[in-house]
């Protein structure tokens, strides 16, 4: 039933961006104008819902946003790049990455690397709703596991931390797992952070970006989903210009 209501919005913004033929289209920099896409769901996506209602919108409309604009929602690194990002996803984002804010923001850092290479590994959890709820910490330690194995098989590599929504969470814990080993973490950004008023532990403060938006009720530990915690596709860019300033 969703389907009726993302279709008409998904072919209009086909008309301002198609897809490119690539090689690898995860990290592509394709030509996307994520913000009239983004601007054209935030009219008809379900906005001032709970989070605990909002689950299955969410993952239809995402699938249906990867299908259009040929995006991966799973990431699984292959082999060593000059830069790995670990990405947490949202509550109830599809795959391991999502759609909604993952693959532009993997985009955007893949043309501000230039040159360098850049892998993308998403952690594999839940996300689920009582996840949200309960501030789950165990994909804090899995994350946390991740960049141990990455370091261990890329010693070389610079490690990127990120998440969005309730893989906040999972940054902010697995900054409290690593302990010491933080200081090998060359960057952090989280978008629509339920622990914005938390600093992220074990780490130099000027390497962490926390992006939150005005009236964004997820960044107050909050539960309803507004337009704001779901347009953060658009500081893609700013994201990445932090990233690559600090790899």
């Amino acid at each position: 039933m969703l389907a009726k209501f993302f279709v008409p919005a998904l072919l209009s913004a086909m008309a301002v961006a198609a897809p490119t033929s690539v090689e690898e289209r995860d990290i592509e920099a394709r030509s996307l104008d994520i913000n009239a896409f983004l601007a054209k769901i935030v009219s008809i996506f379900p906005v001032n819902v709970a989070v605990k209602d909002i689950c299955g919108a969410l993952g239809e409309g995402e699938k249906l946003l990867a299908d259009y604009f040929d995006l991966s929602i799973n990431q699984d690194r292959q082999g060593c790049s000059d830069v790995s990002l670990i990405f947490a996803r949202g509550t109830c984002d599809p795959g391991n990455v999502g759609a909604l804010v993952g693959p532009p923001v993997f985009q955007a850092v893949q043309a501000a690397l230039g040159s360098k290479s850049l892998s993308v590994q998403g952690v594999p959890y839940p996300a689920s709703v009582d996840g949200y709820l309960n501030a789950d910490s165990a994909a804090g330690q899995t994350m946390a596991n991740l960049v141990k194995s990455t370091l261990a098989a890329c010693p070389k590599t610079k490690i990127v931390l990120s998440g969005y929504s309730q893989g906040g969470y999972a940054v902010h814990n697995a900054a409290n797992d690593l302990g010491s080993d933080m200081g090998k973490v060359s960057a952090v950004v989280v978008f629509g952070d339920p622990m914005s008023h938390t600093a992220v532990s074990n780490i130099d403060q000027n390497k962490v970006k926390i992006i939150c938006h005005d009236g964004d009720d997820i960044c107050n530990q909050g539960f309803l989903i507004l337009p704001q915690h779901i347009t953060y596709a658009i500081d893609a860019g700013t994201a990445a210009s932090f990233i690559a300033s600090h790899v």
